[in-house]
């Protein structure tokens, strides 16, 4: 089994399911679009947090290639989107009106 083809899918999987939670969320979801979008969010984390342990696993094993590293690039760059995001956020409250 390749740890690091998994890996690699599983946090693309987790990118888009950010990415759907948020493109198709709604100001005040209710009923089931509210079940979908919890379980695309945590879903989403789940997925991601099982993708780097799936990288662990392929740097044991000793997997050649370059799909062990997708997983710990495309995590980073969520995080790095959601910091900046924070960080425009609080540079927009202290801007004031």
């Amino acid at each position: 089994m390749k740890y690091g083809k998994w890996s690699a899918i599983l946090s693309i999987v987790c990118g888009l399911a950010l990415l759907v939670s948020y493109a198709f969320a709604s100001d005040y979801p209710k009923g089931l679009e509210y079940v979908l979008l919890v379980i695309l969010f945590y879903g989403s984390i789940v997925l991601g947090v099982v993708s780097l342990i799936l990288t662990v696993i392929a740097y044991k094993q000793k997997e050649i290639g370059f799909t062990k590293n997708v997983a710990p690039i495309v995590i980073g760059i969520i995080l790095l989107i959601y910091l900046l995001t924070f960080v425009l956020i609080m540079i927009g409250f202290l801007a004031g009106p």
